[in-house]
């Protein structure tokens, strides 16, 4: 054993090989079967020399493809129905089931031609998971397992509470909606939905590993071998020597993390980049309306001409679905760009600390800097989407009200369709 280690440091540094890791293939697989079956993935599972991998499937693909072509047909089949509405609220209704099949198209085309990009996703994983368990890291999968199949399954059951009671409003309240056009309204939101929940999942697990390298960092930072080594001596860059063998440094280990890390989110933005720009899209759209809806219920609404406490009451749980979509996604984007900050403090404090030169280093920031994720550019999913997309809410919110206000009476009463969370209701104003 070299002299530089103290016996303090042999018992962290000399330790012995890794366990294999829990395979986080299965709970990729588990997470992909639990999205299949509402066609958000057309794939079907095969091993190919002991490992998990993606291929098409044709028949998802027929379905899919015929699913689609079915809700166009009701988008378009909607335009010949006779409705008694005001000349607003047809317009906002038909403009809430365009942007909903649109980003239900979004939803379901893209995974058809993502095959490939998936492979790589599990790929990606599964060797981050191996280089951490280099350092002994070992993920919980099963922890994440449990975790997942509980909000997958309060999510299923907000959706099938939702349809229920929107079903009783529109069905059984009004009795004038048909059947057919009420389930094409409410299919689209039901799926994205999912999709975005599919979208949290996976930038979630980059998130957890990016912490593991934050913690892993950290303690390499508080290390005493480095201190007894000395400055001079010691470099990030250094081949560590265990049992008299050479092995990988350090910086390689935790560059190839990083890189790895870097992959997984420009394809998960890939991936999800037409669902986040095309559902936040419909989101918005459906938001501002139900507020509208809720605004007209508050201070015009008149029992006798349809406004009722259900029909409020419907339009609130549309609005929080609806939030709760909206902030989910740039709550994890904005917690996975947090833990890259946090990343590249450490690296910077580690390289100062132990003389580490800059162009050694440069690649640090230029990596970990593009850790974030965007709808394809147009913009990035964070904290500052949100205040962009309330500002423009409220102002599209205000012209809605203002073009109510100079509209006629007798424009104002009859029927009025009220479309929400992809769903549609029949009431008066």
């Amino acid at each position: 054993m070299h002299k530089w280690f103290s016996k303090r440091t042999i018992q962290l540094v000399n330790r012995p090989p890794p366990s294999q890791p829990e395979d986080f293939s299965d709970l990729f697989v588990l997470v992909l079967k639990c999205f299949r079956q509402f066609g958000l993935s057309t794939v079907q599972v095969t091993a190919v020399k002991g490992q998990s991998k993606f291929v098409t499937s044709r028949g998802l693909v027929v379905l899919v493809a015929f699913v689609l072509v079915v809700t166009w047909a009701a988008l378009v089949g909607s335009f010949f129905l006779q409705y008694n509405t005001a000349m607003i609220t047809g317009i906002a209704n038909h403009i809430q089931f365009i942007t909903n099949v649109v980003a239900l198209t979004a939803t379901l085309v893209v995974p058809m031609f993502k095959c490939d990009e998936l492979n790589e996703m599990l790929v990606d994983f599964c060797v981050i998971d191996d280089e951490l368990s280099y350092f002994n890291v070992k993920l919980p999968h099963w922890q994440h397992k449990s975790s997942f199949m509980r909000c997958y399954v309060v999510h299923l059951l907000f959706l099938i509470l939702t349809a229920s009671f929107d079903g009783y409003v529109m069905l059984i309240m009004s009795k004038e909606t048909p059947l057919w056009l009420w389930f094409f309204h409410l299919l689209p939101f039901a799926l994205y939905s999912l999709a975005f929940m599919n979208a949290y999942t996976m930038i979630r697990w980059v998130k957890i590993r990016i912490q593991h390298v934050n913690v892993l960092i950290e303690q390499y930072q508080k290390f005493p071998l480095f201190d007894e080594v000395g400055r001079s001596k010691f470099k990030l860059t250094s081949v560590v020597m265990m049992n008299g063998v050479e092995d990988s440094s350090i910086n390689n280990r935790i560059l190839m993390i990083v890189s790895r890390t870097i992959d997984l989110a420009t394809r998960l933005e890939s991936y999800n980049g037409l669902l986040f720009l095309f559902g936040y899209l419909a989101l918005f759209c459906v938001t501002t309306i139900q507020v509208y809806y809720c605004y007209l219920h508050v201070f015009i609404g008149i029992p006798g001409q349809g406004f009722s406490v259900y029909s409020f009451v419907l339009s609130l749980v549309i609005i929080v679905g609806n939030l709760v979509a909206i902030l989910s996604i740039p709550y994890i984007c904005e917690q996975v760009g947090n833990e890259s900050k946090k990343l590249l403090s450490y690296l910077s404090k580690l390289s100062m600390r132990y003389g580490q030169s800059v162009q050694s280093s440069v690649w640090f920031p230029n990596l970990i800097s593009s850790v974030k994720f965007s709808a394809l550019g147009f913009f990035n999913i964070n904290y500052n989407m949100l205040s962009s997309f309330f500002a423009a809410l409220i102002t599209y919110l205000i012209i809605f009200i203002q073009f109510n206000s100079i509209v006629t009476n007798d424009e104002k009463t009859g029927q009025a369709t009220r479309s929400g969370n992809s769903n549609i209701r029949l009431t008066e104003f």
